[in-house]
């Protein structure tokens, strides 16, 4: 498997490797799956903050006898929580594709 972070810093060096192995430029393919799977990552980490927030504050609203803003709370967290696995599901499909783009390509020279 490649490493993601030198393909990252430096993709010229990582084309000019994979050329000595007679493959044509393949960082743009890698860096697009990994910008793809980042993204994902970024938006399934922010909703669960967000549902853990929320969660939070339910709590307090409750402490605090605010039982309209734990309601609202706890509708906000149902929609985050029918909406985590979906994000996951991308996030498992991103992952899985930015392996199949690595899998095809040779092992670098050293």
């Amino acid at each position: 498997m490649h490493d993601i972070k030198s393909i990252r810093a430096d993709p010229g060096a990582f084309d000019a490797a994979l050329a000595r192995r007679g493959v044509v430029s393949a960082s743009a393919a890698v860096l697009a799956a990994d910008a793809r799977l980042r993204a994902v990552q970024t938006e399934v980490q922010a909703a669960l903050a967000k549902r853990n927030e929320a969660s939070r504050a339910i709590g307090q609203a409750k402490a605090k006898k605010d039982e309209a803003a734990a309601a609202a709370l706890m509708a906000e967290v149902a929609v985050l929580k029918d909406r985590i696995p979906g994000l996951e599901a991308d996030d498992r499909v991103a992952a899985a594709a930015l392996d199949a783009v690595l899998e095809t390509l040779p092992n670098l020279p050293a």
